[in-house]
């Protein structure tokens, strides 16, 4: 873990040779090495981790982010295509507390790349999965934010529920 904080890469290297070594430890927030590497977006460890089949690149923190969640959250294009390479990242697990998932996240920050990506996904990414605080969905939430790029794209997606409404009934045409 601290190996990867501090981004000592022949370290890193040298541990995971070593099969005795518990490479999903997470700490007390539950941020796994590779977390932690996602977060602090070093794009060499990520490749190094990805890897090593050990690596639980799904595994959740206590507050239910993902790694994915993180790097979408971030808006680091580069990590995220890295991730989407991999067959093992779901896509629609990543859901923090609030049940944001990494498309409401990329959508709520105008993230037209990562939105592009995650629509065009193989893996069907679920466009209309609302937050639990106010019932918004990501359409509604780039609708909101006024991230015209990207209500374009949700608006050509025909997945996409246009008039789905939050939990006080306000639609996205609404706000």
């Amino acid at each position: 873990y601290n190996a990867c904080c501090e981004e000592q890469i022949e370290i890193v290297k040298l541990l995971l040779n070593d099969q005795r070594v518990d490479v999903n430890k997470p700490d007390k927030y539950g941020q796994t090495p590779f977390w932690m590497t996602c977060e602090n977006e070093n794009i060499e460890m990520v490749k190094l981790l990805l890897n090593d089949k050990r690596i639980d690149i799904n595994q959740a923190t206590n507050s239910g982010a993902t790694p994915f969640y993180s790097v979408c959250e971030k808006g680091n294009i580069e990590i995220v295509k890295l991730l989407l390479n991999d067959e093992r990242v779901d896509i629609n697990k990543s859901k923090n507390i609030h049940n944001r998932t990494p498309f409401y996240t990329a959508c709520w920050n105008g993230n037209t790349e990562i939105v592009k990506l995650l629509l065009n996904d193989k893996r069907f990414v679920d466009v209309n999965q609302p937050e639990n605080g106010n019932g918004e969905t990501p359409f509604y939430k780039a609708c909101e934010k006024g991230h015209i790029e990207v209500v374009k794209l949700l608006l050509n997606d025909q997945r996409v529920d246009v008039n789905k409404a939050d939990n006080d009934g306000m639609t996205p045409f609404y706000v």
